[in-house]
């Protein structure tokens, strides 16, 4: 009888602990969501104060280093300087798309890593009828880490730099912008 509990006790311990090495069990989907802050490096219309909001994003890590990822993100806006007054402007990344690169390390919790992409931008009007809506494309870089809580739950920062070219009149003669937000941006993601 005390061999047959054993042999239970065993079956249900290996159903429950991952033997899978670390390596083996960073790969694979996950799905997160968090908050993101942006700061404009450089000033260009419309002048913006820095703004709130959240994403989520989609990962697959198909190799131990490499992982492809596409997010969607929105924060509100209000209008500086010459561009005040002008409240409720929404900043929209709807897909973005990152390549990232996971550096090697000795803390298999600790996963740093560096990206780079492309997405598609929106800005909106706001309150003003001023031209300050548009969309355009962007590229972005990025560095941050996730830490591992568990085989499965990981919380993570990043910093990252976009440069985006941004269309705000498709009319003759047409008009465009470019703005250069640097998005601070936290999750929560479940890896699965």
């Amino acid at each position: 009888m005390k061999t047959m509990k054993r042999i239970v006790f065993l079956v249900l311990l290996s159903l429950t602990v991952s033997w899978a090495s670390p390596s083996e069990a960073r790969q694979g989907f996950a799905i997160g969501l968090g908050p993101v802050g942006n700061i404009y490096l450089i000033d260009t219309l419309p002048i913006m104060d820095p703004g709130i909001g959240g994403h989520v994003f989609f990962n697959y890590r198909f190799a131990q280093q490499f992982a492809f990822e596409t997010s969607f993100l929105v924060t509100t806006q209000s209008g500086a300087n010459v561009s005040k007054g002008d409240n409720g402007i929404l900043f929209l990344g709807m897909p973005t798309f990152d390549l990232k690169y996971y550096f090697r390390k000795n803390d298999p919790r600790f996963d740093p890593f560096a990206a780079i992409g492309l997405g598609l931008y929106w800005l909106t009007e706001g309150s003003t009828g001023n031209s300050t809506g548009g969309l355009g494309l962007g590229a972005q870089l990025g560095l941050g880490f996730d830490y591992y809580v568990t085989d499965v739950i990981s919380l993570g920062f990043e910093g990252m730099f976009r440069s985006i070219g941004l269309i705000t009149n498709f009319g003759t003669p047409s008009a465009s912008t470019a703005i250069f937000p640097f998005s601070l941006q936290g999750n929560v993601a479940f890896h699965f």
